[in-house]
């Protein structure tokens, strides 16, 4: 059986990295467990906001040997879709977590994240800890 996808977001490594927990590490011990997965958006946001450049380069790093799932067109389209809809009840989310979502949709993935907006993309499944 294989393990469940999990995206995780950039939320994730930054709340984790800022108290002081390294979630590359954190993240190891699930890698048996879990199919850990990264978007292009999430490799961008991490690494634009590390200031030492070590940990830019270790990130880089561990970013390049992840699983880097990809938007098909068919997903942006569902993504434009879901941002119209969810606009028009209010919930204006930023298009980076949309993108994400859309991906994680796309590919049947869980999002690991500590940030709200994904509780707001209907048919997501959201969790903030891997157990």
């Amino acid at each position: 059986m294989t393990p469940p996808l999990v995206l995780v977001d950039s939320s994730y490594f930054i709340t984790l990295q800022n108290r002081r927990i390294d979630p590359l590490a954190h993240l190891s011990e699930f890698e048996l467990d879990y199919d850990i997965a990264i978007t292009g958006v999430v490799w961008a946001e991490v690494l634009r906001g590390r200031s030492d450049p070590h940990l830019r380069d270790r990130y880089e790093h561990a970013f390049s040997l992840a699983r880097l799932l990809h938007l098909s067109a068919a997903g942006w389209q569902r993504m434009a879709r879901l941002a119209w809809e969810l606009d028009r009840k209010g919930d204006v989310l930023p298009l980076t977590d949309l993108i994400i979502a859309a991906t994680a949709l796309e590919h049947r993935a869980a999002v690991l994240t500590f940030d709200r907006h994904f509780q707001k993309i209907p048919g997501l499944v959201v969790v903030s800890d891997l157990e």
